[in-house]
């Protein structure tokens, strides 16, 4: 009821005119509290508030500073950090650590071994030790098989430098600079070789140093050749 029908109602009641002032009265006051018709019309179908909205006097804010954490949790772009569950690590871009090849380091060249050999030498004889065998100054490649012979301690065979000529004679355990003799032969027919020249041979042990420090050791095979001016040098691994 608006207040046009309450306004008939206490014009044709046989009431006093304060009477029918306070009915309007209680009339305004109740269209005031409740919306009209017309603003219901209006405003249906229109999204409505929820009741929290409508109950909260302040609008809504975001997380406090002390609630958000000060390390990188992989969930943004980090240049620095970006662990491998990171959505923004991008795994078609990712290279491994460049890593230098691995190749063999030279050996000393000759003075220099001489050298060292002396030192050595001096400091065992001054010690009352027995000197460093000559053959230790020699790499095992520098070396020919001149002749294969037997003596009371067994096999031993002599062997020459062949950049000097320097002509040494070495046994099994006999050491080189990078290197040892595991092994003499002398017989043809263990060799499995048809060739009636080769006599003897002698078996070395090779140091190699790589160039990642690892040490690598394989077997050279100096072969005795009585006709050939060069022995042998077949290298196998061990």
């Amino acid at each position: 009821m608006d207040a046009y029908t309450a306004y008939r109602i206490c014009r044709t009641l046989p009431l006093a005119g304060v009477t029918c002032l306070a009915a309007l009265a209680l009339v305004a006051s109740a269209l005031a509290q409740s919306p009209s018709a017309t603003a219901r019309k209006a405003t249906a179908g229109l999204p409505q508030p929820s009741p929290a909205a409508q109950g909260s006097a302040s609008p809504a804010q975001g997380p406090t500073a002390d609630s958000i954490p000060a390390t990188y949790t992989g969930t943004g772009r980090d240049p620095f950090r970006r662990p491998a569950s990171d959505p923004f690590r991008d795994s078609a871009k990712t290279r491994e650590p460049f890593r230098p090849p691995v190749t063999d380091l030279p050996y000393p060249d000759f003075p220099t071994r001489e050298a060292k050999w002396r030192e050595i030498r001096d400091r065992r004889l001054d010690q009352g030790q027995p000197p460093p065998a000559e053959s230790e100054k020699y790499l095992v490649e520098e070396l020919t098989v001149m002749g294969i012979y037997s003596t009371e301690r067994g096999l031993g065979a002599l062997l020459k430098d062949r950049r000097s000529g320097t002509t040494m004679f070495v046994r099994e355990g006999s050491k080189f600079w990078n290197g040892s003799v595991i092994n003499i032969q002398r017989s043809p027919r263990s060799f499995g070789v048809a060739d009636s020249q080769l006599v003897g041979r002698v078996t070395c042990s090779e140091i190699i140093v790589r160039s990642n420090g690892q040490l690598v050791t394989k077997q050279r095979l100096l072969d005795y050749i009585p006709k050939a001016t060069t022995g042998g040098g077949t290298t196998a691994a061990q």
